[in-house]
């Protein structure tokens, strides 16, 4: 049984526009193919961070491994540094054939050149363990976030859920009774820079005035009080000590001036007496030893004099050293004050920065709970970093079945956010 010339005029032309179709989409899938398909090995151009693989072929001797450094050069047997970044494979092992060869060496080089280890792949953002991981061939964005150890953020039942915001407000919450510790610490050493025994909370940090303003502060205040007072009578009692031995110092001082002067009449009337003995003496009035004794007089007299002067310098030098103390006793007294204050202010900042990290993570939680809720899934976006060898450097929007080069930097986000 035929077909009709008038049946075969209507089919023919759906049947071309059927086989039209198909042979479009086959074309269409083979691209995609093409060009999802790697990059061949003797394609890849070397870069810093490649472990190559070196083996003379004529020999009995082991292959030996060089990693091409930061200056683009490896180090291979008896030739040394040759340049090989940014050249394929095939290139480099040209290239040392022809090292050989000039530096005459070899006459016909036969060598082996392999990578062995391919320069890492790094991996950031929303993944547990972000870091650098080691290259294979094929790998791909999904398997590079497994290595990373996943999504950091990815569904958990309703009691870890609970767990989770339970700790986290617990650190909120110790995070806002440590801030307003660290305030009222900070108000207190003011207060021992005023040389106060009373707590001003207008001298709390102003970054933390927020979190004393509706908190009952009677015990932190009272506690940080009688340190206060504590403080202040230990400052006070070593001044006073200081203060005590500079007196006496100086009566000390007075006393010796005085001594001075009523030497220096004695020193006076012994060397009178030694020239009215040495008068008499020459008048025959007197014998030798009477004057003798008069010089002798005269003598220990001035040397009592110059003993008190030397009393009264070192008397004068303690005097010194004692109100040096007394001044780097209050200079040291406000360094260590404003030191602790500044550390007071940082440890503060770090309080409710964490304060934040702990509240910003149970708003995420929140989202992530309220999609779960709507039977939505986290999405994520993948954006790959990739600088190649003498190329443009250029930011890719992948996909998780994208292919990584070596070298690239995979960046991971949450969809939105």
């Amino acid at each position: 049984m035929g077909i009709s010339p008038a049946v075969f005029g209507t089919i023919l032309p759906r049947l071309m526009n059927g086989a039209f179709l198909l042979l479009m989409v086959l074309w269409v899938l083979a691209c995609a193919m093409i060009g999802a398909m790697p990059a061949r090995a003797s394609d890849y151009r070397l870069n810093t961070g490649d472990v190559l693989t070196f083996d003379f072929l004529d020999d009995t001797e082991l292959p030996v491994t060089a990693t091409v450094s930061g200056e683009g050069e490896a180090q291979f047997p008896l030739i040394g540094a040759v340049g090989v970044v940014g050249l394929t494979v095939p290139e480099a092992l040209e290239r040392l054939r022809g090292e050989y060869r000039k530096r005459e060496i070899l006459v016909d080089p036969k060598i082996s050149l392999d990578i062995s280890t391919f320069r890492p792949i790094f991996v950031l953002g929303e993944v547990k363990t972000p870091g650098s991981f080691p290259f294979y061939s094929g790998l791909t964005v999904e398997q590079a976030v497994g290595l990373a150890g996943g999504m950091q953020v990815v569904a958990a039942n309703a009691s870890d859920r609970i767990i989770a915001r339970a700790r986290l407000r617990g650190d909120i919450e110790g995070a806002r009774a440590e801030i307003v510790h660290e305030a009222i610490y900070a108000a207190r050493l003011v207060a021992q820079l005023k040389s106060s025994d009373k707590i001003d909370l207008a001298d709390v940090p102003e970054v933390a005035r927020d979190y004393v303003t509706s908190v009952p502060l009677d015990g932190v205040v009272e506690l940080e009080e009688k340190i206060l007072k504590a403080d202040l009578a230990a400052n006070k009692s070593q001044a006073q000590i200081l203060t005590e031995g500079i007196a006496q110092a100086e009566g000390g001082i007075d006393i010796l001036n005085q001594l001075v002067l009523q030497q220096k009449d004695v020193v006076q009337n012994s060397k009178e007496d030694v020239d009215r003995t040495a008068t008499l003496r020459k008048r025959g009035l007197n014998t030798e030893s009477d004057l003798s004794r008069a010089e002798n007089n005269a003598s220990a007299e001035q040397a009592q004099l110059l003993e008190t002067f030397a009393t009264l310098a070192r008397s004068r030098q303690e005097m010194s050293e004692l109100k040096l103390q007394l001044a780097k006793l209050a200079a040291d007294r406000e360094k260590d004050i404003l030191t602790q204050l500044q550390a007071r202010e940082i440890a503060i900042k770090k309080l409710i920065s964490q304060q934040h990290s702990a509240e910003e993570q149970i708003l995420l939680m929140t989202a992530v709970a309220e999609d779960e809720s709507k039977k939505k899934q986290i999405s994520y976006t993948y954006e790959i970093r990739r600088n190649p060898v003498g190329g443009t450097p250029a930011s890719i929007k992948a996909s998780p079945l994208t292919e990584l080069v070596p070298g690239d930097v995979l960046t991971v986000a949450i969809a939105g956010m």
